[in-house]
């Protein structure tokens, strides 16, 4: 997924970051998804930061972290269990051959949760790019005055 931020061109890229942006903004602030109040108010207001045209700041990323550590406290409490699987095959020379990973069995509340986190990772990695291409953009405007 990052190899494609880095290579769409520029312009897209801010078009799609805005986009993300009021997605899950959308979604970070339902009340499915963030659960007491007291979540809602920080959420929201992290969020507004970077609706309000701010998510080109060096920090906004840092705003993302808050919500993102509010979410997954709420995907913890959401978490019914974890299941073993086995990803991989049985050998019969040499065994199963392979990892087994832990993974969440969610409510549905938790299911929601878990998406939105995954959305607002995204979008963390967009506004990361997105700045690291603006700077660079900055640096080659610079030393080549144009």
């Amino acid at each position: 997924m990052t190899n494609f931020f880095h290579t769409q061109p520029l312009e897209e890229l801010c078009a799609r970051s805005l986009e993300k942006i009021k997605h899950v903004t959308d979604a970070a602030t339902s009340t499915e998804v963030v659960g007491t109040a007291h979540n809602q108010n920080a959420i929201r207001k992290s969020m507004n930061t970077l609706s309000e045209g701010k998510f080109l700041r060096h920090d906004a990323y840092e705003d993302l972290n808050r919500v993102i550590s509010i979410l997954a406290e709420e995907l913890d409490r959401e978490t019914r269990d974890f299941v073993p699987i086995f990803h991989g095959r049985n050998d019969p020379e040499e065994g199963a051959i392979g990892t087994v990973i832990h993974e969440r069995v969610l409510t549905s509340r938790g299911e929601q949760v878990a998406q939105c986190l995954g959305n607002l990772h995204v979008l963390r990695e967009m506004l990361l790019i997105l700045g690291h291409r603006f700077a660079a953009e900055r640096i080659v405007n610079r030393r080549f005055g144009t």
